[in-house]
């Protein structure tokens, strides 16, 4: 039985370890996103001042490509953010699953245990009330011991 606990502790450890960098590759992608955000709001801005200082059809197309290239990255940065939240969802699935697996094993354990020293302790005092009734008999009738 030990060894079964064994082997769902090592398995929970390891789904926990997976969760923890589809949590981190979930927290990165965030990151980027965030960094691709800031990138386009900072041309907006340039854009902004260019516009106000005077700006060339060919500088204003330029900008303008420019920033719906930051927009289609923005929306393919999402798309990954959503896939690794449910990556990250399906992972912490597993790992719960492996959770309750170990918490059975843990409980079986213990159920034997328990069920392992009520037979010792069962035997234990077998052997004491032998040696009771041993002790009293001999007290009772010393002619035969």
């Amino acid at each position: 039985l030990q060894s079964l606990v064994d082997l769902a502790q090592e398995r929970s450890d390891a789904a926990a370890q997976t969760l923890a960098k589809l949590k981190r590759v979930w927290q990165e992608a965030e990151n980027k996103r965030t960094q691709l955000e800031s990138y386009l709001q900072e041309y907006r801005h340039r854009l902004q001042l260019q516009t106000e200082s005077g700006l060339t059809a060919m500088q204003w197309q330029d900008y303008q490509a420019f920033m719906a290239k930051l927009e289609l990255a923005i929306k393919a940065q999402s798309a990954e953010i959503d896939r690794c939240q449910r990556a990250w969802e399906a992972g912490q699935v597993d790992w719960q699953t492996c959770e309750r697996e170990l918490k059975a094993y843990l409980t079986l354990r213990e159920r034997h245990e328990a069920a392992e020293r009520k037979r010792e302790d069962k035997l234990e005092q077998k052997l004491q009330d032998e040696y009771a009734r041993n002790l009293h008999h001999r007290k009772t009738h010393p002619q035969d011991g």
